[in-house]
């Protein structure tokens, strides 16, 4: 996964609703700041986990979590929005955008987000609690809220 950053020469999908896809640039060096330690998370603490890689297998993708996390394709950005956490460009998709909410939650919320939206690339759809199911596995219990499926609907239960 690559970081989308102002210089890279990425262009992210258009804006879709709420949902923007936007480079990290010097005004959000906070969020990058933070980004960054989601990521460094993810290598020391859930990077190589057998549980972690066999939840990820089990979505339709087929693919592990370390295939994902791997995968330069896959780019991650910024989005404005204040209300909802993240979002994947589709199902199966290779555009993840996090947003300011998470920002605003904390480093292990953008964790979580970030881990959810990887199940969306691994094509975990919409209508189930599978993204966000895989956050149990990667050793994300709490940050974890039952509650959503595919997308939150309800206020969060828990702020990282």
């Amino acid at each position: 996964m690559k970081i989308n950053i102002a210089g890279s020469g990425h262009t992210g999908p258009v804006k879709n609703g709420v949902a923007e896809w936007l480079a990290y640039d010097a005004a959000l060096d906070a969020q990058k700041k933070m980004l960054e330690k989601a990521i460094g998370i993810i290598k020391s603490n859930i990077y190589g986990s057998k549980a972690c890689n066999k939840a990820f297998k089990a979505l339709p993708g087929g693919r592990s979590f370390d295939d994902i996390f791997d995968d330069d394709t896959v780019w991650i950005s910024f989005c404005p929005d204040n209300a909802n956490y993240g979002f994947t460009n589709r199902v199966g998709g290779s555009e993840i955008t996090i947003c300011k909410l998470a920002f605003g939650m904390g480093y292990w919320s953008v964790t979580g987000t970030l881990v959810h939206e990887m199940g969306h690339v691994n094509s975990a759809g919409i209508a189930d609690h599978a993204a966000e199911g895989t956050l149990l596995s990667c050793g994300l219990a709490k940050v974890h809220d039952p509650n959503i499926i595919g997308s939150r609907d309800t206020a969060p239960i828990y702020i990282a």
